[in-house]
């Protein structure tokens, strides 16, 4: 039986790493790109499983060379690009049918807003902007999409746009539209991953709507919380009680990094779901159902001979696993094979015995994060109690 792309990536992902995104499509299915057929679910599939890093190639590719179907490549890698991003996306149709509404993607936000997505290789070509519009008008016939809560989002190739821009600009549409280039769409993404407070992630969305900026406090706004949420990143790792534990040198960041892939890449197979990246420490499965925290930290020296591991919970992550069906906490162990998955309310029904950290000034929360610390005595794991005494076990929660 053959393998599909994804298999072949997790199983022999070398194989795959030198060969160009072209040769990865010929390798899935019959090699073409048809709607409902095998090759187009395989290669979906396997955009999902990549980095974002590749993920950029596959769309520089589809932009630099041509090749048969690359146009409609670029359309998965965009739709791709809008689930990093956080929306709920709908993959359109590849080719038009009179039975069917023909735009590309759509992206639906947490806040229900959803953005109509169509996706263009050049400008060189005038776009039929009424067209576009009645795909708007069809979905919303259809009861999929409300109208006052949508707009159009065209995705283009190049980033001289110039032309497009004016017609946009001259059309009755013009309120309606917005064009980024698929340049700009990764760069967001890049940002994304990189954040820990998902209120800041989800504003960031805001970017993609057709918005007045006569008066541009927002946009301020919005680089404040973004230049915050990197500065905070997460709570470093010391010691929460001022005790002397500390080792005596810190773990390289790469490595708490490489814990923390590890420990993504083991849950996602306990749950039998592939993991998305969605920012630093927060992932989701594929179709956003599963979200997952997963926080790393190095060992210290803990009391009679054990050793201790520290981390820190906030707010924002908190709101982050209450916004799917089913959220789980994982915890890697750098320094061991060690790491422990706990499920949304388990770790819910333990923040109130936990050590609490006060919140910066201004702040809209009570806290700036509960600190999750155990010593791990080999036999047992000792989850430590605000003030002192175990909470649990958790040996119980070993992954």
């Amino acid at each position: 039986m053959r393998n599909t792309l994804a298999q072949l990536w997790k199983d022999r992902p070398a194989f795959l790493d030198v060969k160009s995104f072209r040769q990865i499509i010929q390798l899935a299915g019959d090699g073409f790109l048809r709607d409902g057929s095998e090759t187009s679910n395989e290669v979906r599939e396997w955009l999902t499983a990549i980095p974002l890093a590749r993920l950029r190639a596959c769309a520089e590719e589809c932009l630099s060379r041509t090749f048969d179907d690359n146009g409609l490549a670029l359309q998965d890698v965009v739709n791709e690009i809008g689930a990093r991003l956080g929306f709920k996306v709908t993959r359109g149709r590849y080719r038009g049918v009179k039975s069917a509404i023909g735009n590309d993607g759509l992206w639906v936000g947490d806040d229900g807003f959803a953005y109509l997505v169509e996706v263009k290789t050049t400008d060189a070509y005038r776009v039929n902007l009424d067209t576009i519009s009645e795909y708007r008008n069809g979905l919303s016939a259809s009861g999929k999409i409300d109208v006052s809560k949508s707009s159009i989002l065209i995705a283009v190739g190049r980033q001289d746009t110039g032309d497009l821009e004016a017609q946009i600009r001259g059309s009755r549409h013009a309120w309606d539209i917005r064009l980024i280039s698929v340049d700009a769409l990764l760069r967001l993404a890049e940002v994304k991953e990189q954040l820990n407070n998902w209120n800041t992630s989800t504003k960031i969305n805001l970017l993609l709507r057709p918005v007045e900026y006569t008066r541009l406090d927002g946009i301020v706004e919005l680089l404040f919380a973004t230049k915050q949420d990197f500065e905070a990143a997460e709570p470093p790792p010391t010691s929460p009680q001022n005790q002397n534990v500390l080792s005596p040198s810190k773990v390289p960041n790469g490595e708490l990094e490489f814990a923390r892939e590890g420990t993504v890449q083991r849950v996602g197979a306990k749950l039998g779901t592939t993991f998305v990246r969605r920012g630093k420490a927060l992932r989701a499965s594929v179709d956003g159902k599963i979200r997952l925290i997963c926080l790393a930290s190095q060992k210290y020296d803990g009391p009679a001979g054990s050793i201790n591991y520290w981390y820190g919970f906030t707010p924002a992550q908190r709101e982050f696993l209450n916004g799917a069906e089913a959220g789980y906490l994982a915890v890697a162990c750098s320094g061991s094979e060690k790491a422990f998955l706990f499920t949304r309310d388990e770790i819910f029904r333990w923040l109130p015995d936990l050590l609490t950290t006060p919140p910066s000034p201004g702040s809209e929360n009570d806290i700036r994060h509960w600190h999750i610390y155990f010593n791990d005595y080999g036999n047992r794991v000792d989850l430590m109690r605000s003030g002192g005494g175990v909470i649990t076990d958790l040996n119980n929660f070993l992954l």
